[in-house]
């Protein structure tokens, strides 16, 4: 082979690899993923491992947390975002941290999990402004709406209805495109419930960016949400909201179960 030929054939070779990164990651280094691979059925029934990194805001500002779900066995945990190390707590299943981030911000993550080495970049969505009812109407449809700068990769909408003070509870969660700004939840889901029925509900929508990195979800997500009160004896439940001083710990993932239903 000449000279020339060998240099045109690691051109092609290059070029044939450079092509095939861009697949997986758009111009920014951050990962270029289709909605219909987000794996919301295991996320939301807790069967697939996945951390989530979530930023909210209160009276206060923005504040940033992370949740983590690993459900197989394992011994050696460390994560870094940033480079930084993070003091992960472990508390009913889950492992959580407090987190510096903002919305919108690009951030890295090096999630060590035994010899399991997991890399790579995601983004904070922009934040999400909502427009809620005042009042839950447990006789008609329930609509929501919200916007936000730029669309994320998609959104979960999420219904949570604690009915009596012994954690039973109905819960419905649905995927949605990023483009969305509404949605609707229809009265099937709670038809033949009254207020006596019901001692809390909150509604929202979760807007969130994400990763399948080797087999494990990786989400970079916003929250908005609103919350409703049926009951006077409430008190309590909110302080399980809470971590240090008067931040809310994140609503999201609670200890609760969710059902998802198809992409709308």
């Amino acid at each position: 082979m000449t000279p020339a030929k060998t240099i045109l054939s690691l051109l092609l070779i290059l070029s044939l690899s450079v092509f095939a990164c861009s697949d997986d990651n758009d111009e920014n280094g951050l990962p270029d993923v289709d909605l219909s691979e987000f794996p919301i059925q295991g996320f939301l029934d807790w069967d697939t491992s996945f951390m989530l990194i979530a930023v909210e805001e209160d009276s206060d500002g923005f504040f940033a947390y992370m949740r983590l779900l690993i459900t197989e066995n394992h011994d050696v945990l460390s994560l870094q975002i940033n480079g930084n190390n993070i003091q992960i707590s472990a508390s009913e299943g889950f492992y959580n941290a407090g987190l510096d981030l903002v919305p919108g911000q690009e951030f890295t993550y090096r999630l060590r999990i035994d010899d399991n080495i997991r890399t790579g970049k995601l983004a904070v969505p922009e934040p999400i402004r909502g427009t809620f009812p005042q009042s839950f109407n447990l006789s008609a449809n329930y609509t929501m709406s919200w916007t936000t700068p730029s669309d994320p990769a998609g959104y979960v909408a999420l219904l949570q209805i604690g009915l009596d003070l012994d954690d039973d509870w109905l819960d419905h969660g649905q995927l949605l495109q990023g483009s969305a700004r509404s949605h609707t939840f229809s009265s099937s889901i709670y038809s033949g419930l009254g207020e006596d029925d019901v001692w809390y509900i909150d509604a929202g929508v979760l807007g969130m960016n994400f990763d399948i990195n080797d087999d494990m979800l990786i989400m970079a997500a916003f929250d908005e949400y609103e919350v409703y009160d049926f009951d006077d004896e409430i008190g309590f439940r909110q302080a399980e909201k809470k971590v240090a001083g008067d931040r809310p710990r994140g609503r999201f993932p609670a200890t609760l179960r969710h059902q998802a239903v198809p992409v709308e």
